[in-house]
């Protein structure tokens, strides 16, 4: 009879492990392979729109700009000036967008980034880590309240994924680009 008690607690303890594992908000390796880049920029677009649209703007390209950081045949491009303020390396990205202020009073920038391989996330971290550094020089002594922005900067990985999130919410970014696992 102990025995079987103790193999009854001993899968309810194996089901609530992986019950618990599923709900933790986390992908697996499986889920994150499903994703689509372009399915996590797009959420991060209308997470975006939806703020400005509370804000009373109705088109974001009156506001921000969108950079393709794969789109480098012109050495003079945006992508190009984008990649070597970060001092990245082109060929560790499968995918890469921007989107950023157009206006250089104010510090929004959000980076998606999809590594070739799980293997060059940390590097491509560094990257963005280089560009936080950047931020950080620049705001801190121009504007205050943009330079709080940068204060609650978040890079978050997930996968072969990384997001650079300097933004009035963060938070809701972060979400948007979670809820894409």
């Amino acid at each position: 009879m102990k025995k079987l008690a103790g193999i009854v607690v001993l899968c309810m303890a194996v089901m609530m492990a992986a019950c618990g594992s599923q709900s933790s908000g986390e992908p697996n390796k499986e889920q994150a392979s499903e994703v689509k880049f372009t399915d996590i920029v797009s959420n991060i677009k209308d997470q975006v729109s939806e703020d400005l649209k509370a804000e009373g703007v109705d088109d974001t390209s009156q506001t921000h700009q969108e950079v393709d950081l794969k789109d480098t045949k012109d050495e003079n491009s945006v992508a190009n000036i984008w990649i070597e303020k970060m001092k990245m390396n082109p060929e560790l990205l499968a995918n890469g967008t921007v989107i950023a202020a157009l206006m250089n009073v104010n510090a929004d920038e959000i980076i998606v980034l999809e590594a070739k391989d799980e293997e060059q996330v940390a590097e491509l971290k560094k990257s963005l880590e280089n560009e936080l550094a950047s931020q950080v020089q620049t705001w801190e002594r121009y504007l205050p309240d943009q330079y709080e922005k940068v204060k609650n900067n978040k890079i978050v990985t997930k996968g072969k994924f990384l997001l650079y999130v300097t933004y009035t919410n963060p938070e809701a970014i972060e979400k948007a680009f979670n809820e894409s696992f």
